[in-house]
């Protein structure tokens, strides 16, 4: 049976280099399934993810998607987001792990949502490369790792700077590839201040005019600016961050459904069975066991 709640790793708990509020994590992924064999079952972090995977196969999941790991690939994940994997043995890459807070200090005001594959709901999570044209993105991260191992003076900064150039080149790689996918700036930073109100909020069932005000706003015009941006309504988008969690909730807890439903603002088994029903095709009890 899973556990009650699921483990939210910290970067500190990979013995990555404390700086305050501000961390970074750089190692061979080879070398990272060996020392930390903890996460191997699903888990959330608190923390940015990037996944280089140079050789290797098997499956990834984040949030209950299936990806392909295969050679030559890049994964990446945001803050919050569950995951798990099922690797050969063979599987080597790099994996680096960074704050936020590490970002900024370098950056205060840039923020890392222009990055558009750390935008999990609207993007895809993976970036395919194609050696050898995307060498220099490798040609980036050997460096940063030579900086990261060496701990020279300055170093932090070095890296700060690494780590700015390598999101910038995968932005360019990802845009390539995803040219229809690209939602402009304005809609972009609204839907995504959008979502993080609906994050904080969405177990209280608030109507769409509390995020509207919130972003002084009225709900037409935020209800429209969805549409514009990824043909969803306010309403959708609630519903789909209520489902996200009654899915994890479900997989990952021990909690029955009744009390699953009421974590989530539902006094009402039936009205949240339907809803789930309605929205998965599934029961929750047969949304959990066809997990197990």
């Amino acid at each position: 049976m899973p556990d009650e709640h699921l483990p939210v790793y910290q970067i500190q708990d990979f013995h990555a280099q404390e700086q305050k509020e501000s961390y970074f994590y750089l190692r061979s992924f080879a070398a990272h399934l060996r020392e930390h064999q903890f996460i191997q079952r699903p888990h959330k972090h608190n923390f940015y993810i990037l996944l280089y995977i140079s050789k290797g196969h098997g499956t990834h999941t984040i949030d209950f998607e299936a990806y392909p790991v295969q050679a030559n690939t890049m994964f990446f994940l945001a803050p919050g987001q569950v995951h798990s994997w099922q690797l050969s043995d063979d599987t080597d890459g790099y994996i680096i792990f960074f704050t936020s807070a590490y970002f900024r200090v370098e950056f205060p005001h840039q923020k890392l949502n222009r990055f558009p594959f750390f935008h999990a709901p609207y993007h895809m999570p993976l970036l395919l490369l194609h050696p050898p044209g995307d060498e220099a993105i490798l040609e980036v991260i050997r460096p940063m790792q030579r900086e990261h191992e060496a701990q020279k003076p300055m170093v932090e900064d070095v890296i700060r700077d690494y780590l700015d150039i390598l999101l910038i080149l995968l932005r360019r790689r990802y845009q390539e590839q995803n040219p229809s996918g690209q939602i402009p700036a304005p809609l972009l930073s609204q839907v995504q201040a959008l979502e993080q109100l609906i994050d904080q909020h969405y177990k209280a069932h608030l109507p769409v005019r509390f995020y509207a005000d919130k972003l002084h706003v009225t709900a037409k015009q935020l209800n429209d600016t969805c549409r514009r941006a990824i043909n969803k309504t306010v309403n959708e988008l609630i519903q789909e961050r209520v489902l996200l969690e009654a899915r994890r909730l479900l997989v990952h807890s021990h909690l029955t459904v009744s009390e699953v439903a009421a974590r989530l603002g539902y006094f009402d088994n039936a009205y949240f069975f339907r809803f789930f029903k309605k929205h998965t095709g599934q029961t929750p009890e047969q949304f959990r066991n066809a997990q197990h």
